[in-house]
């Protein structure tokens, strides 16, 4: 396996590192809880928040790369569509964004609960509770971008390209979190396709010139 089919892979290691944030930071309180439950949760998790804030982290740097690897795609496939695959990058750039901001807020509360004022560590917890719009916009804008330039080109099955477009549209509604969570799958489906083409593309025989 060559670097080629390995890069579509990213999307498959960016789920699975986020999912583990997920799993070791456990359930934050809700932004509005009383400030003795913020703290404690905190106290009681610092270390583990902070091994979360870096999984997130991580997991965002290979979405950034795989959200690379899907523009690329669209754009190098017959019939390419310039505009979707700029506007699925650049969506995935903005949702990057967004998962590091949760993870540095996450990060931070978890390193300074009990040596700043109680207020500080309650401000941040209520910031990474309801600071989800950049998500939000970028989970949306990749999605479109995708599914539009899948239903272009035909470079994921088309209804994969529908998908993508149904759960961008999702996304940025009030609903957007179930949006977040189908991002997941997509990605996950997306990126084995992607590698298994990459794959096939790979055996092909060279062409010879002719005599």
């Amino acid at each position: 396996m060559n670097a080629k089919q390995l890069a579509p892979l990213s999307g498959v290691l960016a789920v699975l590192l986020i999912i583990a944030a997920f799993a070791v930071g456990g359930e934050t309180p809700e932004a509005n809880d009383p400030l003795s439950e913020v703290i404690s949760y905190y106290s009681d998790h610092d270390a583990d928040l902070q091994i979360s804030g870096g999984l997130l982290g991580l997991g965002a740097f290979f979405f950034l790369l795989f959200s690379t690897t899907v523009a690329g795609a669209l754009r190098r496939a017959p019939g390419a569509s310039k505009g979707a695959a700029a506007f699925s990058f650049a969506g995935g750039i903005v949702f990057a964004v967004g998962a590091t901001i949760f993870a540095g807020l996450g990060f931070t509360a978890g390193d300074v609960v009990g040596d700043v004022d109680p207020a500080v560590v309650q401000a941040l917890n209520a910031l990474g509770a309801d600071m989800f719009f950049t998500v939000a916009v970028g989970t949306g804008a990749f999605l479109l971008g995708a599914g539009v330039g899948t239903l272009k080109t035909g470079v994921l099955p088309r209804w994969l390209g529908w998908a993508a477009v149904v759960i961008g549209v999702i996304a940025i509604t009030p609903a957007g979190f179930f949006g977040f969570l189908a991002l997941g799958v997509w990605t996950l489906v997306a990126s084995v396709m992607l590698a298994m083409q990459s794959g096939r593309e790979s055996d092909a025989p060279p062409l010879t010139e002719a005599r």
